[in-house]
């Protein structure tokens, strides 16, 4: 989507645009082809970076300047890579090549793949045929500090509850081939899942029929994140279970900084975990969700703005809450991209400690300290 409206972009009234995709060995090469005015050698490689616009004579260049950058990483998290072929009067094709996966339905179901549980971490388990709608619940899930297993058949749905022995249950109802209803019945009354509390989430406006076979919450969709977790919690409530306890992690390149920031949050405690380098944190976050992270924007081997595009782009880590605490001097362009995509903007050369911690009452609740590397 993105370099299609850039072609629209930059291709004149009258102009040619045409979207290929076309097997290359064992990868899939998709281009995206116009007739505008080309992009000199000298600025192909730079087009690539972030904050980077190309101007048109004659008129205003709209944009940040980073959808490039953040198309190219998201082609290289899959594996491939952007690229271009462009030159001046003649027009320009931007291109990218993605390994090509056989795989079937069976060989990626969830029930296949071996997953140790996460030390005190609750495992819910997705039960829902609709792919888009339960990628979204587990991206609520997932994103809270839940672990997660989504099944997307619902035949298979009693026997991964058995092997997973989930702490709780999202169900659909309108489903096939067996409706959610018989999938509850069937978990109420196998002795090995009856005591999981299952959480029906459905367009249904039935909860008279999920009370009868014992359905522990009834949800309607569409459903916010909100009142989703506040069902979780309510059900892991029931049997003794406590919802995720996760810290704040603290990235900052600057030893003393990072100490300083540390004893700020302890003092008025919060957990709290530290990342020395850009690597650091995207490993940390990768491994276990933060609550919040405390963000510095210029980092060794990763900067802040790159992991900060990385995390919005990723589901799992779109709604992650960041604070941006820099002495960078970030020009309008940065600073307008910062306060889009992070919750708070902080200046460690102006007084910034009282307003954080503030911003942070808001926002997270103390827990018991815990200090650590990432």
């Amino acid at each position: 989507m993105n370099l299609v409206g850039n072609a629209i972009k930059f291709t004149p009234e009258g102009g040619r645009i045409e979207l290929a995709a076309r097997k290359v060995d064992d990868k899939v090469r998709v281009e995206v082809r116009d007739n505008g005015p080309g992009i000199p050698s000298e600025q192909q490689q730079q087009i690539f970076e972030a904050f980077v616009r190309l101007s048109q004579t004659g008129s205003a260049t709209e944009g940040t300047g980073l959808g490039l950058a953040i198309t190219a990483r998201l082609v290289e998290l899959h594996g491939g890579k952007l690229g271009i072929e462009s030159r001046p009067g003649q027009g320009s094709c931007f291109y990218f090549s993605l390994p090509i996966v056989t795989a079937t339905q069976e060989q990626l179901d969830p029930a296949n793949i071996a997953r140790p549980r996460a030390a005190g971490t609750p495992r819910i388990l997705i039960v829902e045929d609709n792919v888009a709608t339960g990628q979204l619940i587990q991206s609520q899930l997932a994103s809270s500090g839940y672990e997660t297993l989504r099944c997307d058949r619902p035949e298979r749905a009693i026997h991964m509850a058995v092997e997973f022995q989930p702490d709780a249950i999202t169900l659909d109802l309108l489903m096939k081939p067996i409706h959610g209803l018989e999938v509850l019945q069937r978990l109420k009354d196998d002795p090995l899942t009856s005591k999981i509390p299952v959480i029906v989430v459905t367009i249904a406006d039935q909860p008279a029929v999920g009370s009868a076979v014992c359905a522990d919450e009834y949800l309607l969709k569409p459903v916010d994140k909100a009142t989703l977790l506040a069902a979780i919690e309510r059900c892991l409530h029931s049997r003794g279970r406590a919802a995720p306890t996760r810290a704040i992690l603290v990235v900052e390149d600057d030893v003393s900084t990072r100490e300083m920031i540390v004893e700020l949050l302890t003092v008025h405690g919060y957990a709290v975990n530290t990342a020395g380098d850009g690597a650091e944190a995207r490993a940390s976050v990768a491994r276990s969700l933060p609550e919040l992270v405390i963000l510095d924007l210029v980092l060794p081997k990763m900067s802040g703005f790159d992991l900060l595009a990385e995390w919005r782009a990723n589901p799992r880590t779109a709604e992650l809450s960041v604070f941006v605490l820099t002495s960078k001097d970030l020009s309008k362009e940065e600073e307008k991209y910062v306060r889009a995509h992070a919750e708070s903007l902080f200046q460690k050369q102006n007084s910034w400690r009282e307003p954080l911690i503030k911003q942070l009452e808001r926002v997270v609740a103390s827990t018991p300290t815990l200090v650590g590397d990432a």
